[in-house]
């Protein structure tokens, strides 16, 4: 069993960032927040892409910030608690456990078990015979209503396109694409399948083209996991400044991008003060 290698492409950087500014706009009540949902299935494909496979990495990359994150969002939804009078912990449901303590934690648990799992999808039949087996359940049963099947359900036809790129280029990765939709489409005709769609079919022709890493493009990579981690916090300081609709956005993105340079800043500082002069 060979480990998949990570995609070296600074486009997929760049779109990554892009696509992250997008999921802020998406999880605010303004103009456009619909179409922006086609933003978190192409995130998740260059999210993968850009994953190196193996328990430690993934882990120091995905699970250690679903922790440090799921501890942050506990304390604010603590205090909202405290606040509101409620029992501290009423808001707690083991799902937290693979979802996170805010739900848009969901997708790096899922990244996680994934990167695990995509050596053992190296063979195509292996990796397009799951994919059209997950579609299939989802076609015939429907999407799974309790967490965290509901959100990993929805994740499932991008990381297959993923693992197909990953393992055998874009062919197989579009096979896997046309013929998982046609099966939704067939037996389970949803709005959701249009964004899976297009997210993942974008996420493709991003894919299909090169840019060279640069020093820029790799900042850019770090800056937009910590925009989609930390966005949640921004959103509720606009709101609670009575900021709303289209300046809520705005604010929302401003701020989650100077947020997400001053935490960049203070994790590469500390990076620097370990590894020692």
């Amino acid at each position: 069993m060979h480990s998949v290698k990570a995609v070296d492409n600074g486009l997929v950087d760049y779109v990554r960032f892009a696509a992250a500014l997008s999921i802020v706009w998406f999880s605010i009540d303004v103009p456009g927040n619909w179409l922006a949902k086609v933003a978190i299935p192409l995130f998740l494909v260059l999210l993968l892409t850009d994953s190196e496979s193996g328990f430690a990495t993934s882990a120091a990359r995905y699970l250690k910030p679903f922790v440090i994150w799921s501890g942050v969002y506990a304390l604010l939804k603590i205090a909202f608690a405290i606040k509101a009078q409620d029992p501290p912990l009423g808001w707690w449901d083991w799902p937290m456990v693979l979802t996170g303590t805010w739900i848009h934690l969901w997708m790096l648990p899922f990244v996680f078990v994934t990167t695990l799992l995509a050596p053992w999808l190296r063979h195509p039949l292996a990796s397009l015979g799951a994919a059209l087996l997950v579609v299939a359940l989802l076609a015939g049963k429907g999407t799974p209503i309790h967490e965290p099947w509901l959100h990993w359900s929805f994740g499932a036809i991008p990381v297959f396109v993923a693992i197909g790129f990953l393992a055998w280029g874009w062919r197989l990765a579009a096979t896997t694409l046309g013929l998982s939709f046609l099966v939704l489409y067939l037996g389970r005709p949803s709005p959701e399948n249009f964004t899976i769609l297009a997210g993942t079919a974008l996420a493709l022709i991003v894919l299909s083209y090169r840019l060279p890493t640069t020093p820029l493009s790799q900042h850019f990579a770090r800056l937009s996991l910590v925009i989609y981690l930390a966005h949640p916090l921004i959103i509720i300081v606009g709101q609670s400044l009575r900021i709303t609709w289209v300046e809520l956005g705005l604010f929302s993105i401003v701020g989650s991008v100077i947020l997400a340079l001053i935490i960049d800043s203070v994790m590469s500082t500390a990076g620097k003060g370990r590894a020692g002069p």
